[in-house]
Formats: C-alpha cells, structure tokens, sequence
C-alpha cells in the first residue's frame, strides 16, 4: 500500500505541483488490487492557478494517469497489470480570488487590511490604503506592531512634526531670509530718502543763486548804463556851442 501511495503521489504531483497537498487512499479491496484513493489540491492565492485548479487541471490529471508508461511503472511495482477505472471531480468550492477572503487573515499585523494587489491578497498597512496619512509632509512606514509611522520632512526654511506630520514651523533658514530681505528693504528706503532730501537741497541752492544773478543783472543794467538820454554834454572833450547863437566869420579884404 505504502508503494502505491508512493507512485499515485508522484503521478498526482506532476499535474500541478503547486497547488499539490497530499494522496489519501481511502479504500483497498482484497484480492485483485482495487484502490480508490483521493489527491487533494489547494487554491493558491493567486486568481490565474485558481482558473487553472477550476478549469484545466481535471484534464490534465486524467492524461497523466491514462498514460500507457506511468500505467506500466504500477504495474510492474506489483507484477500486475493495472488499470484506471475512474476519476471523479469535485465541484470547485472557490470560484475566483474574491471567494479566498474568509480565509486571509491580517489580525497579526497592526491596522493592516487585507487587499487585492495584482490578483493576490495582500495584508496592506494604512501606508498604501491612505496615501495622505501623512499629509504629504513625510513619509509613511508600516510597522507590523506599531502601526504606521511618519519621518517628517525638514528643511532650513520649513520643518514638520506631529504624529502625522500635520503641524509646522519656520526653520532658521526662513528668518534669515526673512531679516535679510528687511535689512536690504531698509537700507534701499534710507538711500531714497537720502537721495530726495539731497535732491531738494539742490533745487533750493539752484533757485537761490537763479534768483540772485538776476537781481544782480537788473542792478547792473540800471547803474551802469552810460547810454545818451537827453542832449546833454557830459564833459566829454570839445566846445559847447548854445543854441541860437552863432559865431560870425569876419572876412578882411585888402
């Protein structure tokens, strides 16, 4: 019996090895050797190999157990000739992937759920269920015992903290742009004022000393204009002749 189950086992193995568990013979009659045994298979978490158990396995047993040479290698194991009767097939208990949910289980694994990913169920940690947990700000790490985990982002101008990353603050880098930038604003407002109040003390000086030169040019004009206003001699040199008066030439004749 333990040489039967041995060649049976190899024989049912070769289909799918797989999704192959175990050969039971559950029945031997005496005399001629009549065996009525059972091959178990699983369902693997995989959607494709379940179609495959469903679908094409039955067929492909069937051939291998048919197969002239594997018949042989039985019977020669028992100097008898052997032979298949018949091979019956049990409805198929889970029909796709979604039918193996009752059977995952992710309790070991903190707030982890169980999720289809690539047509297998996977324990999935909140990491990947909720890409906000850390709000952008860090990242997630799934901690089987812990939980999710955020490492949150630092910076010299921002740093975020919290447990989910969701509060921060101005780094140092932020005030020192931030003092700087008002030191140059400062320094930019008092060389304006620095540059109009300049600007207006030359405007007054220019209109001063405008005001003045033409002052001084009216004065000018006024006392030292020599121009003739009248018919008067000033003394210059030569002879003051009144008017009305004429001198007479005498003429002597001899």
């Amino acid at each position: 019996m333990t040489q039967l189950l041995i060649l049976i086992e190899a024989l049912c193995k070769e289909a799918d090895p797989q999704t192959f568990k175990k050969v039971q013979v559950i029945k031997l009659s005496p005399g001629s050797v009549v065996a009525k045994s059972m091959a178990e298979y699983i369902y693997p978490n995989n959607e494709s190999q379940i179609q495959f158990v469903n679908t094409l396995l039955d067929g492909r047993l069937t051939n291998i157990l048919n197969d002239t040479k594997n018949l042989m290698k039985i019977s020669n194991a028992f100097n008898a000739v052997v032979q298949l009767n018949e091979i019956t097939f049990q409805p198929p208990q889970i029909k796709n992937i979604t039918d193996i949910k009752p059977f995952v289980n992710c309790s070991q694994f903190t707030n982890y759920t169980a999720e289809i990913v690539n047509g297998k169920w996977q324990c999935v940690g909140p990491c990947k269920t909720n890409t906000d947990y850390c709000h952008q700000h860090g990242e997630c790490y799934n901690d089987i015992s812990k939980g999710p985990i955020c490492r949150c982002f630092e910076s010299s101008l921002e740093q975020f903290y919290g447990p989910q990353c969701d509060v921060s603050r101005w780094g140092p880098g932020f005030y020192g742009a931030l003092f700087g930038s008002l030191a140059v604003v400062l320094l930019l407002l008092i060389i304006i004022i620095i540059a109009v109040i300049v600007k207006k003390k030359r405007m007054v000086v220019w209109k001063r000393s405008n005001s003045y030169n033409r002052r001084l040019s009216a004065f000018e004009e006024d006392f030292f204009d020599f121009s003739d206003t009248g018919n008067h001699n000033l003394g210059l040199a030569g002879t003051y002749i009144p008017e009305g008066f004429r001198p007479q030439l005498r003429s002597d004749h001899n």
